[in-house]
């Protein structure tokens, strides 16, 4: 069975069209954009070539450049997070090193205060050196300060350094006595017996003992940063031929906080410390010699026996109640 085209009405079949209309139909079905089963690229024209490079160009620098501002972006963020944590690191840092500033009056090293559980001798032995110092007049806990005395110049000489001072302290385990030296340290001499007729020293506590070393106090606050007000400049004793022996046991010098260490330190005030064994004897001339323990040494050595490695605070923490001078 043989199936026919279907055509539209007066639509001539291709046998039968002539070959005028054979050539018309040939060209309206090439200019009508029929499409053909066979795909194939157009051959773009010259200024086509162009415009297609151009947008390609176009597109690639755009690329080229969010590439580039991406990597900015990257590296700022980076450098801000570099920032924070070394401003972090500094910010800490210098907080430490704050709270170990000259500030802080120190014989050598600047001292750590750590917290150790109390043994239930050491905590007999504290409750006792309160009650001893309530019986005085002090107050219970060793930390409350109890004068508030301040000045803001050093006070003018009034000593004879021909004569001879002694300096009686009492203390909570007992008394001592200081033999003081004019002729050596007349500055420091007149202004320990100008502290001590004021009452400066009552009640105040040695805040830094380390066995073995020494025993230093005259800090009205307690807590190595305090002073009268005021400070002052006097030489360390001459450099000894034997630097093991540069300070005896007994000796009672000024501590300082001068750093560089020096000779002839000028940040003297109201702390002092007495020498108790190999450590301070030791110890470089940079310090205002300007009295020697001549009795009661082993009240010196009972407060030295409570102190403990780190000198702050001392296990047991004993005071002075008073200093008299004759």
């Amino acid at each position: 069975m043989t199936i026919r085209a279907i055509r539209a009405p007066g639509q001539l079949s291709p046998a039968r069209r002539g070959p005028l209309q054979r050539d018309v139909a040939l060209a309206l079905r090439i200019h009508t954009g029929r499409p053909e089963r066979v795909s194939f690229h157009t051959v773009p024209s010259e200024k086509r070539a162009r415009q297609r490079a151009a947008r390609e160009a176009k597109l690639a620098a755009q690329a080229k450049t969010a590439k580039k501002k991406k990597l900015i972006k990257n590296s700022i963020v980076a450098l801000v997070v570099a920032a924070i944590v070394i401003g972090t690191g500094y910010l800490i840092f210098h907080k430490s090193s704050k709270s170990k500033s000259a500030t802080t009056t120190s014989t050598t090293v600047p001292s750590t205060s750590t917290t150790t559980p109390v043994s239930p001798a050491n905590a007999k032995a504290q409750a006792l050196a309160n009650k001893i110092a309530v019986s005085s007049g002090c107050p219970k806990n060793p930390m409350t300060r109890v004068n508030t005395l301040t000045w803001t110049a050093p006070p003018p000489m009034t000593i004879n350094p021909a004569s001879t001072y002694k300096a009686t302290v009492k203390t909570t385990v007992g008394t001592f006595v200081i033999t003081l030296d004019p002729k050596a340290a007349p500055i420091a001499v007149n202004n320990f017996i100008f502290l001590a007729k004021h009452n400066f020293y009552r009640c105040v506590i040695f805040h830094r003992v380390i066995p073995g070393f020494m025993d230093q106090t005259g800090d009205p606050t307690g807590t190595g940063t305090g002073g009268p007000g005021y400070s002052f400049s006097e030489p360390g004793p001459p450099a000894s031929k034997n630097p093991n022996t540069q300070y005896l046991i007994g000796a009672v010098a000024m501590a300082n906080s001068n750093s560089p260490a020096t000779t002839d330190p000028t940040t003297n005030g109201s702390q002092f410390f007495i020498v108790t064994g190999p450590q301070g004897e030791s110890l470089p001339p940079d310090y205002t010699l300007f009295g020697q323990v001549t009795s009661g040494m082993s009240v010196v050595q009972k407060i030295n026996a409570d102190g403990s490695p780190n000198g702050v605070p001392p296990n047991v923490i004993q005071r002075m109640l008073s200093v008299t001078i004759t």
